[in-house]
């Protein structure tokens, strides 16, 4: 049905019990997510053999005919439905919790000959049984399916897309084309990477050119060691290649399907949902669901889909439970999608993350996504029993969270009627995030840099909007005051002199770079020199103990700071032209939100110095000071977003906070609160006036 309501969905999955056959339980379900207030259930109709049946006009099975039920029950309590249709192997539940087998058309096949379970994305074959599949759900179940204002119908036309090689002739002569265009016909330069000694590209065997093909399964794969990053060994060229290839090969798959969908249905808005597991953040220690094992990159995606969706969840690269991390998920919705409006996606329940909403409730949750633009939510899930999407089973305090967050969201997400604000651009570590598998990451140290970053500036009331390298060499840095460059320890894979180009372009019109060490887009764009020098404390307003993982002087520039045992420049000031380059000899990032804190070295015995948290006022703080748009004096951990004269703040923190002190016409708070003050862990929406700052520059 067309509605204008936003959209909140969640997942309801039916192929365990009680919903499997249990009727009254199913009633009651669906009853309680409307009562949450959901407006739309994501039904799991993946391409099971039944389902194709059904289109033949047989008889349901039991599975669909329960999904037939629901669809009816929905109708009764105003709600809507949308299909999980395609999934990244066609199914996992087979044989072992479904019965029923998937229809996958054509599969991509292991060195041994065997069936890899998955789809060979590219072919046809496989191509034409994913529309045939979604055909049929439109035929039989289109009147009913949720419709976006504009009368698109909303589907999930893939489902955690993982592609895989396939090492049948056509998918070895597939790969192996590729190959040699990629090396320019070149087979010595694959022999010197790959240690090999071949005489063509078509004499290379599976095992030479591919990471350990026999580990390769629908989900996972082999991944190279710390050891190979660090020595770029051949098996580390192999991989990079390996998954260069792959995230070409989603990019042509989806390319291909948006073309096959809009001859399908025209009306059809194509949102996959592109992970499962967080995208930036993934649960640490879970290897198959990573993102630097998928090739995938989501602003790369977002060229061949309506929306860029992925499912986040508020837990950083330590495996803490962190709303920062959320919001960073948030930001990259936003950037990905470019201006168009997405749907923000949050995993809610119990798995291995752990009971990480008893640290931030689901209402924290909804108002981050919202305070990152996100007009729709998509929740993972009421019923799957097999990963931990449990929440029929979670206590009434949670529900209690939840049903005021969605309340609150469908009040507010119409009002944000203007762009978000934009301030400070924080540069995405593509290369990073393609190619690095977390155990290369210590203790996700690089993935916490990024963290760090976005959470001092977000402390201090700018608005940061993480960007793709692409985006910046096509010009996005427009409008943008401060550019941040986190750690990306891969940096030099990446084809990046327009990205180069464009950020000296910044920084020579005025603008403000903030980066850390062993930045090589400082050195190649900016001249930055650094030497590695031995751990030291720094020497600025306060004493200052560093907290990365190395530590680096800067030759050139004014010296703000200076490691007091050398004298040597810790914490520079460059200028270029009309701009400012601030460079950092120790991971600031990192230092700001890693779990633990330095104690004084003892060659300092008791001498007073302190981590860059209990400064009185960090550096970031001195040299970028706080945002004009901020409403009020920033408080640590609390996130302001503001859409015109709209404003929504998030309090992350354990204690209200007095915001009487901003004016403002109307005020819709998540949950009740002492008047001028916003309870703790949960988000308000002001209307007010828009800033002179903002009125100028819009």
């Amino acid at each position: 049905m067309t509605s204008n309501r936003p959209f909140l969905s969640i997942w309801f999955g039916n192929f365990f019990e009680p919903f499997y056959s249990n009727r009254e339980a199913t009633l009651k379900g669906i009853a309680e997510v409307a009562a949450l207030g959901f407006n739309s259930i994501n039904l799991d109709s993946k391409p099971w053999e039944d389902f194709f049946a059904r289109y033949r006009g047989e008889e349901a099975s039991a599975y669909v005919a329960m999904q037939e039920f629901m669809m009816a029950e929905m109708a009764k309590h105003g709600l809507d439905y949308t299909h999980l249709a395609l999934y990244l192997c066609g199914d996992n539940l087979y044989p072992n919790i479904r019965d029923v087998a998937p229809v996958r058309g054509e599969e991509s096949i292991r060195p041994n000959s065997q069936p890899m379970g998955t789809y060979k994305y590219w072919s046809p074959r496989a191509q034409e049984t994913m529309v045939e599949h979604v055909r049929g759900l439109l035929m039989l179940y289109g009147k009913g399916m949720s419709r976006r204002a504009d009368g698109r119908i909303i589907m999930q036309t893939m489902w955690e897309p993982i592609p895989k090689p396939s090492f049948d002739a056509e998918g070895k002569q597939k790969y192996l084309a590729w190959l040699e265009k990629h090396y320019d016909g070149d087979v010595a330069k694959v022999n010197q990477r790959y240690g090999l000694n071949a005489k063509s590209f078509s004499d290379l065997k599976p095992e030479e050119y591919w990471l350990r093909p026999e580990e390769l399964n629908w989900v996972g794969c082999a991944r190279p060691t710390a050891e190979d990053f660090a020595k770029r060994t051949p098996d580390f060229y192999r991989w990079v290649d390996n998954q260069t290839h792959l995230a070409q090969v989603l990019d042509e798959h989806l390319a291909t399907m948006m073309k096959r969908w809009r001859v399908l249905e025209p009306n059809l808005f194509v949102e996959p949902l592109l992970h499962q597991w967080g995208y930036f953040f993934n649960p640490p220690g879970q290897i198959d669901w990573q993102t630097g094992q998928r090739a995938l990159d989501v602003y790369r995606c977002a060229a061949h889909v309506d929306s860029v969706l992925f499912i986040a969840q508020p837990l950083n690269a330590e495996n803490r439970a962190d709303a920062m991390a959320l919001s960073v998920e948030g930001s990259i919705l936003r950037t990905a999608n470019e201006g168009r409006p997405f749907t923000g996606g949050l995993y809610l329940g119990r798995h291995i993350h752990g009971d990480i909403y008893r640290v931030v409730p689901p209402a924290e949750c909804t108002g981050t996504l919202i305070a990152n633009g996100a007009k729709g939510l998509y929740i993972y899930g009421y019923s799957g029993l097999d990963d931990g999407g449990v929440m029929f089973r979670m206590d009434e305090l949670f529900k209690e969270s939840l049903r005021a967050g969605n309340h609150w969201a469908a009040e507010v997400i119409p009002l944000l009627d203007q762009p978000r604000a934009k301030e400070v651009a924080l540069l995405f570590p593509a290369e990073m995030s393609l190619f690095e598998p977390l155990e290369v990451d210590t203790e996700g140290r690089h993935r916490m840099d990024l963290l760090g970053w976005y959470q001092q500036f977000t402390d201090l009331g700018w608005h940061v909007d993480i960007l793709h390298p692409d985006q910046v060499a096509a010009g996005a840095l427009a409008g943008y005051k401060h550019l941040v460059v986190p750690h990306n320890s891969l940096y030099d894979l990446g084809e990046n002199t327009a990205l180069e180009a464009a950020v000296r372009k910044f920084v020579a019109d005025g603008g403000t770079l903030f980066h850390g060490p062993h930045c090589e887009l400082a050195r190649r764009a900016l001249g930055i020199e650094e030497e590695t020098i031995a751990f030291d404390c720094i020497k600025w307003d306060e004493e200052v103990i560093p907290h990365g993982w190395s530590t680096v002087a800067f030759r050139g520039g004014k010296a703000l700071g200076r490691y007091i045992q050398s004298g040597k420049s810790a914490i520079a000031q460059m200028e270029l032209d009309k701009g400012r380059v601030f460079s950092f000899g120790f991971q600031f990032g990192y230092a700001y939100s890693r779990r633990t804190m330095p104690i004084v070295p003892s060659q300092y015995g008791k001498r007073e110095m302190h981590p860059i948290v209990l400064l009185k006022e960090t550096p970031i703080a001195a040299l970028a000071g706080a945002s004009p748009l901020a409403p009020m004096v920033p408080i640590k951990g609390v996130e302001f977003a503001r859409f015109g004269k709209h404003l929504v703040i998030v309090n992350h923190r354990a204690s209200p906070v007095d915001m009487s002190g901003i004016a403002a016409k109307r005020a819709l708070p998540q949950v009740p609160s002492a008047p001028g003050w916003l309870a703790a862990h949960a988000a308000t929406y002001l209307e007010t006036s828009i800033p002179v700052s903002l009125s100028q520059t819009a």
